[in-house]
């Protein structure tokens, strides 16, 4: 199995991996997703997103979407926002793991600490960190 590539995360300026993708939540029956051009097999889900944590909001800033008909960004998904979109769609708990890396076998917890961000609605109400060690 391929490791997939995973989305990214800005908190306080640092940038870090995301393991919950909060955009696969954004498609539904009445939205959705477009079919997708597969270019490698480490992203299945057919996109690499940026987000964001700002004043305890979350926010998509970025987006690299492999369509058929070729690679799209935020304007596509988004065509009457510019800028960052609030992701008020997501609820849910995202996942951030920060610090060393434990092991290199696939079935590792990862780093030695992860954070969760437990959120409703596009904001965050809670975090936990967990110490993986």
């Amino acid at each position: 199995m391929t490791m997939q590539d995973l989305d990214t995360i800005i908190i306080k300026g640092v940038r870090y991996s995301l393991w919950t993708f909060p955009l696969d939540t954004y498609w539904t029956i009445w939205n959705p997703k477009p079919k997708i051009r597969l270019l490698r097999t480490s992203c299945w889900r057919g996109y690499i997103a940026t987000w964001e944590i700002t004043d305890n909001v979350l926010y998509l800033i970025e987006i690299i979407f492999n369509t058929l008909e070729g690679d799209v960004g935020l304007a596509y998904f988004f065509p009457k926002n510019t800028g960052k979109i609030k992701a008020t769609w997501y609820t849910g708990e995202l996942r951030v793991p920060f610090g060393e890396r434990l092991k290199l076998d696939y079935d590792s917890p990862g780093y030695e600490s992860d954070l969760f961000l437990k959120v409703k609605k596009g904001k965050v109400i809670s975090h936990r960190y967990k110490a993986n060690y």
